[in-house]
């Protein structure tokens, strides 16, 4: 069940706060305050080991674009879920969750003179799990699970040409979120003191099939130009991950072969935009300081991107060489209530092109991020 609702409001006072600027689209963005809380309870009944997780979340952007209409107005997602798990014996656990998803979206038309509007929605998605178990180490699993997602600033109330000019692109206050329907199957290996005492092997293997509604894209091939849902989406594939840890140190393999496209609607048959790519990973890391210090590094493979004409749906694909990066990372572990992460993504700096960017469907422009330098300090209150 979801809704979705457009609504006129008042003019309301613009929120002072500290920006960041992004040089790419000339939107100035002022972060607010989030949270993300959850919490679990486990108990036995019934013969069943159970555990009860449930949590909230919500955030909030305020967002203005000076150099031209990217988007400029308010976001706020709000949510929160409630899993159930229950284990029987050693061989069978159960997974049922509800997830709720809410977001509300104000900005201004483009109409002479500007109006204020704003539009809203929410919706209940349900998951479910079945694992069974029949030998030791060895598990087979099937999930269905329903997912949402919202538009944002620049899908609803984008306006203006490329750089400020004309009337290229318009709002769509009727723009709905899309939906997704979900089915995974896969195998789960769980293996102890394999190599040696202590150490632990853990791998997994996941197809599966995910079928999108009310997909969201631009519509580039009419003017005016706008953020529509241009039809239905659908992406399956696989995705593998193996990992080794004997104690003092740990190795971890991952790969994924994905396909998604766009099947129904003006670009039907055409590779969806910012979706995941073939991929390969392979991370090494090593503790010490009695575990409290952990340094690794990960290297990364990109297969080749498929570009694809969104002005002329029949133009024949362009394919491009994929891209490799190497990324390293340290965890400190203070005290058992504070951590600090550091990381440097893209070391030698490649030039690539970001397959999940909007130019990656045209170009290969480069414009993926460089070195780039990572730091946080997590810390946990209670118990």
């Amino acid at each position: 069940m979801s809704t979705h609702t457009t609504t006129a409001r008042a003019p309301s006072r613009r929120r002072s706060g500290r920006q960041r600027r992004s040089a790419t689209s000339a939107i100035t963005t002022s972060p607010r305050p989030g949270f993300n809380l959850k919490n679990s309870s486990r108990f036995d009944a019934w013969e069943l080991a159970h555990t009860l997780t449930y949590g909230l979340d919500y955030y909030y952007l305020e967002a203005t674009s000076e150099a031209a209409h990217f988007g400029s107005g308010e976001q706020q997602g709000y949510g929160g879920f409630l899993q159930w798990q229950g284990d029987y014996s050693d061989w069978l656990q159960l997974i049922a969750a509800m997830r709720y998803d809410g977001y509300q979206l104000n900005g201004k038309t483009k109409t002479v003179p500007p109006a204020e509007a704003s539009i809203s929605g929410d919706r209940w998605s349900p998951r479910l799990t079945v694992g069974v178990t029949p030998l030791d180490g060895f598990q087979l699993y099937g999930t269905y699970s329903e997912g949402y997602r919202a538009p944002g600033l620049q899908d609803v109330y984008r306006g203006g040409g490329a750089h400020g000019g004309g009337d290229s692109y318009q709002p769509n206050l009727l723009l709905q979120p899309e939906t997704a329907k979900n089915w995974e199957a896969g195998i789960n290996l769980r293996y102890d003191d394999v190599l040696a005492a202590g150490d632990l092997f853990r791998a997994k293997v996941n197809v599966f099939h995910t079928a999108v509604e009310d997909y969201i894209d631009v519509d580039l091939t009419v003017l005016p130009r706008m953020a529509i849902n241009i039809g239905d989406a659908r992406l399956k594939g696989v995705e593998a991950e193996a990992v080794y840890d004997y104690g003092w140190g740990f190795a971890n393999l991952a790969g994924a072969l994905i396909d998604a496209k766009v099947v129904s609607g003006v670009y039907s048959g055409q590779t969806l935009n910012n979706t995941p790519l073939d991929r390969f990973s392979a991370t090494v890391g090593f503790r010490m300081l009695e575990d409290q210090l952990t340094i690794g590094a990960q290297y990364l493979s990109v297969g080749k991107i498929t570009r694809t004409s969104r002005t002329n749906p029949d133009a024949p694909v362009v394919v491009d060489d994929g891209f490799d990066l190497v990324n390293v990372f340290a965890n400190w572990r203070i005290n058992d209530y504070a951590k600090l992460d550091f990381s440097v993504d893209n070391v030698f700096n490649t030039a690539y092109t970001d397959p999940q960017s909007a130019w990656s469907t045209t170009a290969a422009t480069e414009q993926g991020k460089g070195r780039t330098f990572k730091v946080a300090l997590t810390g946990r209150i209670g118990g």
